[in-house]
């Protein structure tokens, strides 16, 4: 499934849809895990940033892997929710997928001199 044919207008609600999974700060993994159970996948995400990427553990729907990684992360203040990354399915060959970043509401980018 591609992804822009799922990416609504609002990201709580794309969050929601059964082809995305929600992850948390703490499933961000600087080494990838080992696994036993043939219902999950080991994937890795590009960081957007200077920093390496990271793995997480990621669950088979229907056979399929999650087209989209939503991350909600940092404390919501007055008027704003929490930060959101969306990660997309850039690379599912090999036996660790790639996911790359396509969103990141609290990045205002890089400067250099």
């Amino acid at each position: 499934m591609r992804i822009d044919s799922i990416m609504p207008l609002s990201l709580s609600a794309f969050a929601q849809h059964e082809a995305v999974q929600r992850i948390t700060p703490a499933d961000l993994l600087a080494t990838p895990p080992r696994l036993t159970d043939s219902a999950r996948f080991v994937g890795r995400v590009d960081s957007g940033g200077l920093g390496s990427p990271r793995y997480f553990v990621g669950e088979y729907r229907d056979g399929a892997m999650p087209s989209a990684l939503v991350l909600e992360y940092g404390a919501a203040s007055a008027g704003d929710g929490r930060s959101t990354r969306v990660w997309s399915l850039a690379d599912r060959r090999g036996t660790t997928p790639d996911y790359r970043l396509i969103h990141d509401d609290s990045s205002r980018g890089y400067v250099t001199v």
